[in-house]
C-alpha cells in the first residue's frame, strides 16, 4: 500500500515509522525542512518539502497513485484541504485526519473525509480510563460538552442488582443501559423487563458525575 503522511510532527513521525516497519510505501510532506531532513535520515528519502494543502505538492508526493491520505498536522484547515483534495481531486480511495478541535469534527465528517480522529476524545478517553472506579472500564466518550461516556461494568456474584429487572433497579440521573452482554455471551438490548444477572456485563450511558454511582449500585453487595 502506498500511503501519503502530510505533517512529520508528533503523530506523523512515528506513524511514519510504523507504516515503514509494516511494509508500505509512504511519503511525508511537511513545511519544515528540517523536519523533511530528520525523516529522511532515519526512514530514507520519503519526505517531499511543502504544504501539504497545495495540490501541486500533494502532486509532486505521487498522491494520484496513493492508496490513502492521513493528515497530521496541528492545522485543521490543513488537514482538511489535503484530505478533500486527495479523496475529491484525485481519487485517493482512504482519508484519515486527525481532529484538533472538536468544535470541527461534524465539518470533517461532511466534508467526506473517512475518518475523522478527534485528539481530544482519545485524551479524554485515556484520562477517564486512569481515573476509573475498579470494576469500571471506559470504553468511549459519548458527549464531551456532557460528559457523558459509554461505560462497562462487570456484575459480580451476590450483587445487590443481580436478579432484579431494570424496571426495578433505580439509575442514576443521566444514566440508561443500552446493552447486556450475559455470562453465556450474548448480547441483549434491554427493556423494562430485563433481568441483570451475577457475571453480566451491562453497557451504559452515563455522567462523570454519577459513574461510581452506577458502579456501586451494580457492584456493591446488599447492605454494604
Amino acid at each position: 500500500m502506498y500511503v501519503i503522511v502530510v505533517g512529520a510532527g508528533r503523530v506523523g513521525v512515528p506513524l511514519a515509522g510504523w507504516l515503514v516497519s509494516a511494509g508500505h510505501e509512504i511519503a511525508v510532506i511537511d513545511i519544515d525542512l528540517a523536519r523533511c531532513a530528520a525523516i529522511d535520515e532515519s526512514l530514507g528519502s520519503v519526505s517531499v518539502p511543502g504544504d501539504g494543502s497545495d495540490a501541486d505538492v500533494l502532486a509532486k508526493a505521487g498522491v494520484s497513485r496513493a492508496d490513502a491520505l492521513i493528515a497530521t498536522t496541528r492545522m485543521d484547515d490543513v488537514n482538511l484541504v489535503a484530505c478533500q483534495v486527495a479523496k475529491h481531486h484525485y481519487g485517493v480511495s482512504k482519508s484519515i485526519s486527525v481532529v484538533n478541535s472538536r468544535d470541527h469534527t461534524e465539518l470533517f465528517g461532511a466534508s467526506g473525509i473517512d475518518v475523522a480522529i478527534d485528539v481530544n476524545e482519545l485524551v479524554l478517553g485515556r484520562i477517564q480510563q486512569g481515573l476509573a472506579s475498579e470494576g469500571l472500564a471506559h470504553l468511549m466518550p459519548v458527549s464531551i460538552r456532557e460528559s457523558k461516556a459509554l461505560v462497562a461494568i462487570k456484575v459480580p456474584p451476590k450483587s445487590g442488582a443481580g436478579g432484579r429487572p431494570v424496571k426495578d433497579i433505580s439509575l442514576p440521573d443521566g444514566t440508561f443501559i443500552s446493552l447486556v452482554i450475559t455470562r453465556d455471551g450474548n448480547a441483549l438490548v434491554p427493556n423494562e423487563s430485563t433481568v441483570i444477572r451475577a457475571g453480566d456485563e451491562v453497557i451504559a450511558v452515563t455522567t462523570a458525575h454519577e459513574e461510581e454511582a452506577l458502579r456501586d449500585l451494580l457492584v456493591q453487595r446488599p447492605g454494604e
